[in-house]
């Protein structure tokens, strides 16, 4: 089953298969294989003794691979993988080349549906080479990539984050499943992000506002920040940034509840995921957002940059969700477990 909690346990603590480790703390790491899993390490702290790892875990037998530039697991169900791109002047031909070998791996191994996708990006609001701004660079490569492998990219697309990482370069990872049981949702207050206007840069960014893994009653809930339409509100406000994040949320919440049946309440996350722009911002995030979710739902707090430089927060998750349209009770995957201290697709 998905399953998320904190706890200072090692990953060989852990009484299931491992499918894959996100260690983040204040230094990078290379994709490698061990311990039987894939793992990886992002820069998301400035202290070094800061560091938490996000466990993702499976009741299947796991076996590993690497291929071109990706480190793999699968289970017969979920394919879970990471690759990374190093620092670079340039993004745009390595992360098309990057999505195009991942659209090709799913495939090959007949896990053809991308359920949940993370992208961290160091440097994000910085020029490149060209004076384009590095996240723009970025989503000019990505799209490009997943335009080479899909007809309909748009119907494609998982949830997704975009955020900054203190240095590493482009560290993605992501997971992708077999049975075709995940489906896509738009915010109906926002426009969809493959939508953009050119005024947010050459290439749009490309992804979902959540995915639901039906067969897993999860749903991933991307990136979400104080956008409405594709403008960024509450400028320079830290409150009304906040405030119009959470009512993000409970929109698009409300919005599959009425799609799919059933209820959706913000305690159903077993994992929130905050990135802050500025350190001091972190508690009163923090402190709001244990108002509305309850004591008991993991949270850990980044200070990083946001994928827009006027943006001061962003905010994802996981949620247990129960939907008449979530029927299938069998659950093998098990995602996002925090340790430490610290091809057609449904679209709506």
């Amino acid at each position: 089953m998905l399953d998320v909690v904190v706890s200072t346990d090692a990953p060989s603590n852990i009484r299931r298969e491992i499918l894959g480790v996100v260690e983040f703390s204040s230094e990078a790491r290379p994709p490698t294989i061990e311990g039987g899993h894939p793992v990886v390490g992002v820069a998301t702290y400035r202290n070094p003794r800061q560091a938490v790892r996000e466990v993702w875990t499976t009741s299947c037998e796991v076996t590993t691979g690497r291929r071109g530039d990706i480190v793999y697991s699968q289970d017969g169900r979920h394919l879970f993988g990471v690759l990374a791109l190093p620092d670079s002047s340039r993004y745009r031909d390595a992360a098309r080349t990057a999505y195009r070998q991942l659209v090709d791996l799913i495939r090959e191994l007949d896990y053809p549906h991308l359920v949940r996708m993370w992208n961290y990006i160091s440097g994000i609001n910085q020029p490149n080479a060209d004076g384009l701004e590095v996240y723009q660079d970025f989503c000019q490569g990505r799209a490009e990539g997943f335009e080479a492998a899909y007809t309909d990219v748009t119907g494609s697309l998982p949830a997704a984050t975009g955020i900054g990482a203190h240095s590493g370069g482009v560290v993605v990872y992501f997971v992708a499943e077999r049975s075709g049981s995940c489906v896509h949702f738009e915010n109906p207050r926002q426009v969809p992000a493959h939508q953009y206007p050119r005024t947010y840069g050459p290439r749009s960014p490309s992804f979902a506002r959540a995915t639901l893994l039906r067969d897993s009653n999860r749903l991933f809930l991307s990136g979400t920040a104080s956008i409405i339409g594709h403008r960024s509100v509450e400028l320079g406000r830290l409150e009304g940034q906040y405030n119009t994040t959470l009512d993000n949320i409970r929109l698009l919440l409300a919005d599959i509840e009425r799609k799919c049946g059933g209820t959706i309440s913000l305690g159903s996350f077993s994992l929130l995921k905050v990135y802050v722009r500025h350190a001091a911002d972190a508690p009163y995030v923090r402190q709001r957002l244990r108002e509305v979710i309850g004591p008991r739902v993991p949270i850990e707090v980044f200070t990083v940059d946001i994928c827009r430089s006027e943006l001061l927060l962003e905010i994802e998750g996981v949620l247990h969700v129960e939907l008449a349209d979530a029927a299938d009770p069998h659950d093998h995957l098990g995602a996002g477990k925090w340790i430490g201290a610290g091809g057609q697709r449904a679209h709506p």
